[in-house]
């Protein structure tokens, strides 16, 4: 069982790091090859590099909180003293989803809301909202969760 649980902190790990790949360059140089293809998107370039580079960011937090929390959950250590972590990671879905709405808001005003990039948005805002919910529930229902412990 340990060796499944140090796997998994591996191919985390390993995530954190393509994805970190991805914000500084993958990122980056994609974009400014469609902005080369089709020039009228020139000026979303910037924005858009500044939006996913953040909201990879926000992604990266979660997991990285996660991982933090997986230990203390495996050996059963897992209490109220843990709960500021889990309102950590509520505060970085719900950033998520900010992003994800003005997104939505600005291309729809700017005229590129291709369906491509709307189903994007939506579906990756679905998931954060899910997300955020269960946690945001989770918390809700503890009342030692509103409590600091000394």
């Amino acid at each position: 069982m340990r060796r499944g649980i140090a796997f998994a902190v591996v191919g985390v790990l390993l995530v954190l790091l393509l994805s970190v790949g991805a914000q500084l360059w993958l990122l980056p140089a994609e974009i400014r090859s469609v902005a080369a293809t089709f020039p009228e998107v020139e000026r979303l370039a910037a924005p858009a590099i500044i939006w996913g580079v953040v909201a990879i960011a926000c992604w990266q937090a979660v997991a990285l909180i996660a991982l933090r929390l997986a230990m203390p959950l495996r050996r059963g250590e897992f209490g109220p003293a843990w709960y500021g972590w889990l309102r950590g990671m509520l505060g970085c879905l719900l950033a998520f989803l900010a992003l994800v709405v003005a997104a939505f808001i600005a291309l729809n005003v700017m005229g590129y809301a291709t369906p491509g990039v709307v189903l994007g948005l939506l579906g990756s805002g679905i998931i954060a909202a899910v997300g955020a919910g269960s946690l945001a529930l989770f918390l809700a229902s503890r009342p030692q969760a509103h409590f600091r412990h000394a």
